[in-house]
């Protein structure tokens, strides 16, 4: 479900903003949350998942990027 919610949110370079990877989940997925993995954030699932390149950009706040590993699609 998080693979596929990336490739629907990624742009040219296969790079997807996590706020926009949570909203397609959300839409896919009403009752997905997180916190029933485990996990306090998203960001925090995400960079567990191990199909996940997770990047920090930016200061204040920072927005997180993430990518499927290479292989991946």
């Amino acid at each position: 479900m998080l693979e596929k919610a990336v490739v629907a949110s990624a742009d040219e370079d296969g790079r997807a903003h996590l706020g926009r990877v949570g909203a397609h989940l959300a839409k896919q997925a009403p009752d997905f949350d997180a916190r029933n993995y485990g996990f306090a954030r998203l960001s925090d699932l995400a960079e567990a998942s191990g199909i996940l390149e997770v990047e920090r950009v930016g200061d204040h706040p920072k927005v997180v990027m993430v990518k499927l590993k290479a292989g991946r699609r």
